[in-house]
Order: structure tokens, then C-alpha cells, then sequence
């Protein structure tokens, strides 16, 4: 169990997610009117509250998918990323049971299916995010290195001098 205590796979695995996460979350946050149509496809959700889940959503994810890449809160966005996956996984098999053959709305211009294989890569990301939740060590990350960079500098004389 080694790995549990390599700070460089906890480190790729928070980079990788949170990587994903941004870069869903995006173009998202740019047409909030592109992830209603998304939402409203899954035919769950009354139209009064798809707008601002359509607005709301995007930025939860995009906070989230930051706070991993930077090493900022990590459990508390890994938390949130994994309660965004269950969802998106029930989403995804209560379509495919359903019989709806629509696009899950994760990633903008790529078509990603709800289905089996969606279910299964957010399944994977689901136990990247637990793990990184359940055995978070934050021992590298771009913050702790700019305050190393910034307090351990000894011509640093603080934000007064």
C-alpha cells in the first residue's frame, strides 16, 4: 500500500480530475443555455429549476475542479466532486433505463453518450475523487509552492517594507 503514501499519485490524481472538471466546466460557464438543453434532455427535472441549475452548476464544478489543481480545501472539493459524479452516474442509468439515447452535456463540441461507458469513466473518476477525499495528503500543490517561494525568501520583508 505504498501508493497510499506517494504524494506524486495524489498529486496526479487531484491534477487530473481537477483538470477535467475545469475544462468541463467552462464552456459551461460561458452558455449556461447549452447545459439547459442538457439538463431538460434527461426530462427529471421541472423547468422551473433547470435555469438556475444551468447557471449554478457550471461554477460549483469549476470551483471544485480549481480547489483540486490548486491543493486549496481539497477534501471539501473532492467531496463535492464526488456527490457531482453520483449524480451524473444516476442521471446516466435512470436514461439508459428509461430508453433515452442523449448526450450526458459533461464536455461542449465532444458527444459523449449517456450510457454504459459514461458511467464506467465517471465511475473511475468517482474512486480518484474518493481516494483523494479519504486519503488526502497535500503535501504538493501550486499554493503551498508560491508560499515557499514567497515566505521562505529571505530578501521577502512582507507586504509593509
Amino acid at each position: 500500500m505504498k501508493f497510499l503514501n506517494n504524494d506524486y499519485i495524489h498529486l496526479i490524481i487531484r491534477l487530473l480530475i481537477g483538470a477535467i472538471f475545469v475544462y468541463s466546466a467552462v464552456p459551461h460557464v460561458l452558455n449556461a443555455m447549452g447545459l439547459a438543453s442538457s439538463i431538460y434532455n434527461y426530462r427529471l427535472f421541472p423547468s422551473s429549476i433547470i435555469g438556475m441549475s444551468a447557471a449554478v452548476i457550471p461554477w460549483i464544478t469549476l470551483l471544485s475542479g480549481l480547489a483540486l489543481i490548486l491543493g486549496v480545501k481539497v477534501r471539501a472539493a473532492s467531496l463535492i466532486i464526488s456527490i457531482s459524479l453520483v449524480i451524473f452516474i444516476c442521471l446516466a442509468v435512470i436514461s439508459m433505463i428509461r430508453g433515452l439515447d442523449i448526450d450526458c452535456g459533461c464536455f461542449v463540441g465532444i458527444i459523449r453518450k449517456a450510457n454504459w461507458i459514461a458511467v464506467s469513466e465517471d465511475f473511475l473518476l468517482l474512486l480518484g475523487s474518493l481516494f483523494t477525499f479519504f486519503f488526502d495528503r497535500t503535501r504538493i500543490s501550486l499554493v503551498l509552492l508560491i508560499k515557499k517561494l514567497v515566505f521562505h525568501n529571505k530578501n521577502y520583508k512582507g507586504a509593509l517594507s
